[in-house]
């Protein structure tokens, strides 16, 4: 694998200020963790820094930006980092809660009034805060199939949508990861600010950080001249492949998780955080009151306390765009992010001023494990913990049971299929879901296929496995989402169908089992 090597920027080992501690990492020590996530993990490309508040302790890069070229990564090629844009947008909200233009616990309706959930009250409560705290009470990855794996929604189609997504706990009972809502939120940072989501983002953040490289749109980024190829594995197999164009996010979601930027612009992203909201000139972005409302806690999480487990965490909580958790005796501000095709991390330690970023061209579990490593190093010195092979460890998991629910065994078999209990003409028609609309299942070239009407890539054949419940195999088979389809009976005939995923390894956000389809005709 090609290598371009960009250095260290100080020395190599340093005293954490404030801390009271010395912390025995070093740039070797980092290279030595980067090279062999990068050998055991397959990584195809890979960028790394490590930063304090007023230098870079190591910034670095592997790999290539297209399996096809191999043409080299360097410190200015961009990395789309999904999730992790979402400190973006609670960053650019906090600025206008600074400005009185908006407060956190205002509601949505106020400056979105077509905002509608499903319950009158809900609908009347929300408020900003709600929208990027993951406390909504809707179902993990609520309405994603409006955008993955290649759909492109409006805002105004997910607005419209969400009144119908049905709840799965009471409103703010608890936590449950979503992505349109953070949608509304970049739509009411855009309606506040007189001006497009991206906008803002370009004029708010990166124009006075001076992160001239970034994109706030998935468009631009993937069209820049030095941009990575993102790329799947089929399952069970160790072979890297790009990812089908459509996999690019669409603009409209770029709120969510739609940033690019380079690892030279993310390191004085790092440093943003590590100075508390201030820039390298000087300036304050945002108060020091709001530096601490987006690092505050709202929403809990689960954490289940194992004594001498890696980070020893108590508790975590998620605030206004980060994760939130204590880690070996230290407060821990962090986010991961992940896309077809992409996986990033972003961890900052400030009692111990560390910043960590770690993103990469290929969705896998090396970047969570080599950014761990590194937190756990620099948090405990002499802790002793392989993160980086127990990550190995669940990925080897990964890969035998996602290649075991794909229908693929060692020796090619297929899936043993059953006659229908029915015509397939019984089956044929329109069915539509509330949120998601409608869908076509058809008869071609003799078997029965379902056709997803948002996404050109979710249409198969369906395979009768049992009673009245089919599996579609997706053409794509780097997805990793293969559904089964479940036909329900209403006095005699198919009134209606479910989906639910077939592999437990499948991401939530492919959120079949909240589709609940009734025929139309």
């Amino acid at each position: 694998m090609t290598r371009r090597c960009i250095t260290a920027f100080a020395a190599l080992s340093l005293t954490w200020p404030g801390s009271g501690a010395a912390a025995d990492l070093t740039a070797e020590q980092i290279e030595a963790y980067a090279e062999r996530t990068v050998e055991e993990f397959g990584v195809t490309g890979l960028a790394i820094t490590v930063v304090t508040k007023d230098s870079v302790i190591f910034r670095d890069v592997y790999g290539v930006r297209d399996v096809r070229t191999g043409v080299p990564i360097d410190e200015n090629t961009l990395f789309p980092f999904a999730s992790i844009s979402k400190a973006f947008t609670t960053t650019a909200l906090a600025m206008a809660v600074d400005e009185g233009k908006l407060g956190w616990d205002d509601p949505v309706r106020n400056f979105i009034p077509e905002f509608e959930m499903s319950d009158p009250y809900i609908t009347a409560e929300f408020s900003v805060r709600d929208l990027v705290t993951h406390r909504s009470g809707l179902p993990v990855g609520a309405g994603d199939l409006l955008v993955f794996p290649d759909a492109n929604p409006e805002v105004s189609d997910i607005l419209a949508a969400m009144k119908h997504i049905p709840p799965s706990t009471s409103f703010r009972a608890g936590y449950a990861y979503d992505n349109l809502l953070y949608v509304v939120a970049g739509d009411v940072l855009a309606r506040v600010e007189g001006r497009p989501w991206h906008e803002v983002i370009e004029r708010r953040i990166f124009k006075p950080l001076k992160m001239k490289s970034c994109k706030a749109l998935p468009s631009e980024g993937a069209a820049a001249k030095n941009s990575i190829t993102q790329h799947l594995r089929t399952p069970g197999t160790m072979d890297a492949n790009p990812v089908n164009p459509l996999y690019i996010l669409g603009d409209n979601v770029a709120p969510a998780g739609g940033l690019s930027c380079s690892i030279k612009d993310l390191s004085t992203w790092g440093q943003f955080w590590l100075n508390e909201g201030v820039s390298a000139s000087g300036e304050r972005l945002i108060s020091e009151e709001q530096f601490r409302e987006v690092w505050t806690g709202v929403t809990p999480q689960r954490t289940s306390y194992k004594p001498g487990g890696p980070g020893n965490t108590h508790f975590s909580m998620y605030g206004l765009g980060w994760g939130l958790r204590d880690y070996n005796g230290t407060f821990m501000a962090s986010h991961g992010g992940g896309l077809l095709g992409a996986t990033s991390y972003f961890g900052v330690l400030p009692e111990k001023d560390i910043a960590v970023f770690v993103t990469s061209n290929i969705s896998n579990f090396g970047v969570g494990g080599l950014s761990s490593q590194i937190i756990d190093d620099a948090a405990a010195p002499d802790s002793d913990v392989d993160l980086i092979a127990a990550r190995y460890e669940r990925f080897q998991r990964f890969q035998e049971q996602a290649k075991k629910d794909s229908g693929a065994s060692d020796d090619g078999g297929d899936d043993v299929a059953i006659e229908p209990v029915r015509p397939l003409a019984d089956y044929v028609g329109t069915y539509v879901d509330p949120w998601y609309g409608p869908v076509s299942i058809e008869i071609r070239g003799g078997a029965l296929f379902i056709d997803m009407s948002r996404s050109e890539i979710l249409d198969a054949p369906l395979i009768p496995v049992e009673p009245d419940k089919f599996v579609a195999r997706w053409p794509d088979r780097k997805l990793n989402a293969d559904a089964y389809v479940i036909f329900s009976v209403e006095n005699g005939a198919i009134g209606g169908m479910t989906m639910e995923a077939v592999s437990d390894t499948t991401d939530f956000s492919f959120d079949f089992h909240d589709l609940n389809f009734v025929r139309k005709d």
